[in-house]
């Protein structure tokens, strides 16, 4: 009888101790199981108590993108403006990409911030929406790993497309691997990348899922993405934890 008490811990409990085994080596060995299904289905479990969470650093995210922004306009803009060269455009297009690069480096703490938001509920860590704030020591790595992944992607796009999408779902954990795991960049490029290989259609899958969520979730008069982003956000998490498992913080 005391059997019945104890059933309503099982399930994540089961489904959490049942992969945090992994490490970066049985990772990059593809000694790991992931499936579509039971990862989403978890997440959805876990976004109750935590949707406010994920939300409040969403917001953070939000102001702290525009701030930078902002910033790395007047940045940019000013260097035109006192510019004396003769070439314009040359100058417009220099400050184009400086601001994309300032942009791109400031923001990329923040991303991992709010992937990392998911990781840790994944692995019943605690975290809490400043967490987006969290990784600016690794700013430097964390940028690093941005510009790479980016060029890549892109030269693989413009190589016949199908080398852009493999690199685009190949990298998807590079980022968490930086801050996670403190990676170089192009350790946690190729790390992500052998991992993510051995079963790269299910991450494709993923990929497409979690994204007609987010849709689903705007096209529900924007309601839905009350949910929609905390599952999709936790459910990252719970891929990643499944792929390399829990670090020995010991």
């Amino acid at each position: 009888m005391s059997d019945i008490y104890k059933a309503p811990e099982a399930n994540l409990a089961n489904s959490s101790e049942s992969d945090d085994s992994g490490s970066i080596e049985k990772g990059i060995a593809g000694d790991y199981s992931f499936s579509i299904g039971e990862t989403i289905s978890e997440a959805w479990e876990r976004t109750s108590g935590n949707k406010g969470t994920i939300w409040v650093g969403a917001i953070l995210y939000g102001v702290a993108t525009i701030a930078i922004s902002l910033v790395a306009a007047l940045i940019t803009g000013g260097a035109a403006a006192f510019s004396l060269g003769s070439a314009p455009e040359s100058t417009s297009a220099i400050a184009g990409i400086l601001y994309q690069l300032i942009v791109t480096i400031g923001c990329a703490p923040l991303a991992v911030g709010m992937t990392m938001i998911g990781i840790k509920i994944a692995r019943d860590e605690k975290t809490s929406g400043t967490e987006v704030f969290a990784h600016f020591d690794k700013i430097v790595p964390l940028g690093i790993a941005t510009i790479l992944l980016y060029l890549l992607v892109g030269i693989g796009m413009v190589l016949l497309v199908i080398p852009g999408i493999y690199l685009a779902i190949a990298y998807l954990l590079t980022m968490p691997l930086v801050a996670d795991r403190n990676l170089g960049p192009w350790e946690a490029l190729e790390t992500s990348r052998k991992a993510i290989t051995k079963n790269w259609f299910a991450f494709l899958g993923f990929f497409i899922v979690t994204m007609l969520i987010v849709i689903a979730g705007g096209l529900a008069l924007l309601i839905g993405l009350i949910w929609a982003l905390p599952l999709c956000i936790i459910a990252i998490g719970v891929a990643y934890r499944k792929v390399f498992g829990v670090p020995n913080h010991n």
